[in-house]
């Protein structure tokens, strides 16, 4: 009676034990990291837009946990709290983290996104082609590191037509002086400001108006033979031109040959003219308001971002599209008719894939085979007494 009494105590202190392990070890599972711990905190107030204490959790994370997993995506989440407080302090600022980010991180996949949040911020501080251009400069430089880091990235294609963006926004600026030089008569300066356009611009939509206007300042500093060069591209690649008769007219008067018309160089040179903006009685306020840094610019990561969504998605759909059509079978039937009236039918088909050929090809090698049995049939029972 003893024994059992006992044995059922020792029964009872053991099955609390487990149950307070198995308590225990749910428990346990149930605890969050806490560097996980202070990233989602700093993700949530992030969200709520609440900056400061973002950045205070993501560095104490980076400071407390450094080997953690989570480190890389602290430091890439500062740069983007600064990037979206916006700011030119701040998107300075974003820029520096980015620039951390890449160089701590070099095999992080996200270092492209970093590289192209560089671009976006410094073409957000850009001002209008007559205004400073220190941001413009910054832009084409962060913009060339991009496509010689990652040439095959996604992004690339657009990269390169922000890269003309930027570009168009230079040769602008540097077409302005060079006129005003060009109207006070220092034709010097002014052949300075447009071979800068025609030697790294290339893309510029006015490239033909430069051209003649560096012709023009050449053949006014008594350069007459380099002049013709410069008049002679008009004459070859913007037959388009507003300045391709003058073109002509002075390599005659100069008593040199006027070149072919290049019809390929011309097509492209053509495409890259901008068409002419449509009258806004608000224009000289956006104008103004561009030229001081107050006129919001689109964020140009975003856009990158939308543009190479929507190239996948529309990827995707033709792919389905060619992968339906492509198991289609095509079936031409000829009907022709002989000599005797009699019509008989020729069946043809085509574009069937692999698969549907070969069951056609089954198909009829079964039907043969029937005909085959049917035929041996019908003469034996021909044979057969009646």
């Amino acid at each position: 009676m003893r024994i059992s009494a006992r044995y059922g105590v020792f029964l009872l202190i053991l099955a609390g034990m487990l149950g307070c392990g198995e308590k225990g070890a749910k428990l346990q599972k149930s605890v969050v990291p806490p560097d996980k711990s202070l990233f989602e905190t700093g993700s949530d107030y992030l969200k709520k837009s609440q900056y400061i204490k973002a950045r205070l959790a993501f560095q104490t994370l980076i400071n407390t946990y450094p080997d953690s997993d989570l480190a890389a995506d602290s430091y890439l989440a500062i740069a983007d709290s600064f990037y979206d407080e916006s700011g030119v302090e701040n998107l300075l600022q974003a820029e520096d983290q980015y620039k951390n980010f890449i160089i701590f991180f070099p095999t992080n996949p996200k270092t492209v996104d970093a590289q192209m949040k560089i671009i976006s911020l410094n073409m957000k501080m850009m001002r209008s082609p007559d205004r400073d251009k220190t941001y413009s400069y910054k832009a084409e430089g962060a913009i060339k590191k991009f496509l010689a880091d990652y040439p095959e990235s996604e992004y690339a294609p657009v990269a390169r037509q922000y890269l003309r963006e930027v570009q168009e926004n230079l040769a602008q600026g540097d077409y302005g002086v060079g006129m005003f030089y060009s109207t006070k008569g220092n034709h010097i300066a002014a052949k300075s400001r447009f071979r800068e356009i025609t030697d790294n611009y290339k893309e510029f939509s006015l490239m033909d108006e430069a051209l003649y206007h560096l012709a023009e300042s050449l053949e006014k500093t008594e350069n007459s033979d380099e002049a013709a060069i410069y008049y002679g591209r008009i004459a070859s690649e913007y037959p388009f031109s507003a300045r391709f008769d003058q073109a002509k007219d002075k390599l005659q008067a100069m008593g040199k040959a006027i070149p072919e018309v290049n019809t390929q160089l011309a097509a492209a040179n053509q495409a890259r003219v901008k068409p002419p903006e449509g009258f806004s009685p608000l224009k000289p306020f956006v104008d103004f308001a561009s030229a001081l840094g107050l006129k919001g610019e689109p964020d140009r990561y975003e856009t990158a971002r939308k543009t190479v969504e929507a190239q996948k998605t529309a990827s995707a759909a033709a792919a389905s599209a060619q992968g339906q059509t492509s198991d289609g079978i095509l079936i031409e039937t000829t009907i022709t008719k002989d000599a005797s009236g009699k019509t008989s039918d020729t069946t043809t088909v085509l574009g069937a894939s692999a698969n549907a050929a070969q069951a056609t090809t089954d198909k009829n090698g079964d039907s043969k085979k029937q005909d085959s049995k049917d035929s041996k049939k019908k003469k034996k029972d021909e044979k057969k007494p009646s």
